[in-house]
């Protein structure tokens, strides 16, 4: 049986993939991080692999005990020595998507915030999506992967499909 927000892929196991254009924040560190009991967090963005300043910002919102790295999508979906019960952290559907191109093999995909901006159309409160967000989500269902919506863990995880 295969529950809301989980996909059997092969490729490189983790636990947990988010979605969240805010990347590293309150609700990640204080809500997810033990909810997941991780002890590893992995941003894949090229914009802060790029960036030693928001690299810097990010681990100073990390706990001591947890570990935090940096990488591009492509670079950290390629990756085999992830722990599994790795968070990955990514800012866009587009993201996600070139992770799990490059072999990233997630038990849950979830989508905790896409917030407005121009162009971007309200379909719950704290997501918003465009056409590129909307394209790389039919991608991902395409690809046998159901995400959920759950902005924190006390939240009711909705499947993604029943809201686009």
């Amino acid at each position: 049986m295969t529950l809301p927000g989980k996909a059997i892929h092969v490729g490189t196991p983790i636990k947990f993939l988010r979605i969240d254009d805010r990347l590293v924040h309150g609700q990640v560190i204080v809500g997810w991080v033990p909810h997941l009991g991780t002890q590893a967090i992995f941003v894949a963005s090229e914009r802060v692999a790029a960036d030693a300043m928001r690299q810097e910002m990010m681990r100073l919102s990390v706990p001591a005990e947890v570990e935090i790295e940096f990488h591009p999508p492509a670079v950290l979906g390629g990756r085999t020595d992830l722990p599994p019960d790795s968070l990955v952290l990514v800012a866009s559907p587009k993201d996600a998507w070139a992770c799990l191109q490059a072999g990233l093999a997630p038990e849950v995909i979830n989508v905790g915030g896409l917030h407005a901006r121009p162009g971007k159309t309200e379909l719950r409160e704290a997501l918003h999506v465009d056409d590129e967000d909307r394209r790389h989500f039919d991608l991902i269902i395409q690809a046998g992967h159901r995400p959920v919506f759950q902005p924190t863990p006390q939240n009711e995880a909705v499947a993604l499909e029943d809201i686009l």
